[in-house]
């Protein structure tokens, strides 16, 4: 992200990076990276649904004007002018949903008691045995690197002769959730040459049975479409 941050501030443009798929699984250093605004979702991180976060360059953000107006988000009115708070309050207007915002804060907290290399390293123990399991299954193909400093705790994969959908389905029968789609992501599916791909995601509380459970479902499916 370093790297094409730098090329894309050398264009001349700002830089927002979507996180959500990274602050959950490592560290992440905003300043190395030199990005202006960088976004993650809660949910992600075992957090409620509907959190999350945007970090911002302070001064990109003092040059923003507001995009909500309420309460607190004001300094000072007068019938002539007004002067906006500071930040981040000048971007917090209104009654914020801090319930979800706490909530977000404990699983921040329960986050860094593990630690995130601790769950970067299980994810990648989990992520190795995985793509072995699906190594010893016939017309099954994996997509991504097996370079694992540049792959993350996710197997995407396509079974010959099933939509990923109707996969997804069978395999959700026999209690295992993944998911199936282009996973915002249409125009690689178009360079795959594939209708969508099915998803298995790795984290903290994934165990070494329940990729076995995977695998087997697997291999029931495959059995209803023989």
């Amino acid at each position: 992200m370093a790297e094409l941050t730098a090329q894309a501030k050398a264009a001349g443009a700002t830089v927002l990076i979507d996180g959500a798929q990274a602050v959950p699984h490592m560290s992440v250093d905003v300043q190395a990276i030199g990005c202006d605004f960088y976004a993650f979702s809660g949910h992600k991180m075992i957090g409620p649904t509907g959190s999350g976060a945007l970090w911002g360059r302070r001064e990109m953000l003092e040059s923003m004007p507001p995009f909500l107006y309420g309460g607190d988000m004001i300094r000072r009115v007068t019938l002539k002018d007004t002067e906006y708070n500071e930040l981040p309050w000048k971007f917090e207007a209104g009654t914020s949903d801090y319930v979800a915002a706490i909530g977000l804060g404990a699983a921040v907290d329960y986050l860094r008691r593990i630690g995130l290399d601790a769950i970067h390293q299980h994810e990648r123990e989990l992520t190795v045995y995985a793509l072995e399991r699906f190594d010893e299954l016939k017309g099954v193909r994996t997509f991504g690197t097996r370079e694992l400093s540049s792959r993350a705790g996710i197997v995407s994969f396509e079974v010959e002769g099933i939509h990923p959908h109707d996969l997804a389905t069978l395999i959700d029968r026999e209690g295992v959730c993944v998911r199936a789609g282009h996973h915002c992501n249409q125009p690689l599916m178009d360079r795959l040459d594939v209708p969508a791909t099915t998803r298995a995601s790795i984290y903290l509380y994934n165990t070494p049975a329940e990729i076995d459970a995977l695998i087997a479902a697997v291999r029931k499916a495959q059995q209803v479409f023989a």
